[in-house]
């Protein structure tokens, strides 16, 4: 399973991106830098990390990076990659690879772009003391008005398997939930495994 290999047909509507996790030190203590989106860009005044699709020949990692110095118009010299964090598909399509480094700049001295309203941070102790609240939230089939269940053993009342979504909620301001949750609660655990 670990190296499952897919169809073309359901390659081909897979959407690819990748994230950076960037950790900033300030006041002597790791943070995990996060930015708020802008009016201009999808999902404005969600909170998310740097990131965004993939370009034409591009890798995971290239785009993470490339993505973090746009975003927060930073020099190469000023990202120092540390690794890999975690892949996600979400029921969107959408393949997202994550990685983590260190931001060598004072946080008062990054500035950013149009696509980010602003910026903040939050200490790395306090996530790993405080990990968010999750909610199992099942889909509902919404079946069309004419739907054939004369067609289906047991018709309307055959077991039909539905999805679960998972929600993450971190107690900051502003929250941090969804996708960028998910992403944090994966990177924090395995960040606390490295330090045992």
């Amino acid at each position: 399973m670990k190296y499952l290999k897919v169809d073309d047909d359901f390659y081909e509507k897979l959407s690819f991106y990748a994230v950076f996790i960037p950790i900033i030190e300030v006041n002597g203590k790791d943070h995990i830098l996060f930015e708020k989106r802008s009016k201009l860009v999808r999902q404005p005044g969600e909170v998310s990390f740097p990131g965004g699709g993939l370009e034409e020949g591009e890798n995971f990692k290239d785009a993470a990076i490339r993505e973090t110095m746009e975003e927060l118009l930073l020099d190469e010299d000023d990202i120092e990659y540390l690794g890999y964090s975690s892949t996600i598909l979400t029921s969107s399509n959408s393949y997202i690879k994550s990685f983590y480094g260190r931001i060598n700049k004072n946080f008062d001295e990054i500035k950013y772009n149009k696509e980010v309203e602003t910026i903040f941070t939050v200490d790395i102790d306090f996530l790993k003391s405080n990990p968010p609240v999750t909610y199992v939230c099942p889909y509902r089939l919404n079946f069309p008005q004419g739907f054939p269940f004369e067609k289906i053993p047991n018709g309307i009342d055959y077991k039909f398997v539905a999805g679960v979504s998972e929600l993450s909620f971190y107690d900051t301001e502003p929250v941090i939930w969804g996708l960028t949750a998910r992403l944090l609660k994966r990177f924090i655990e395995s960040w606390c495994e490295n330090e045992k």
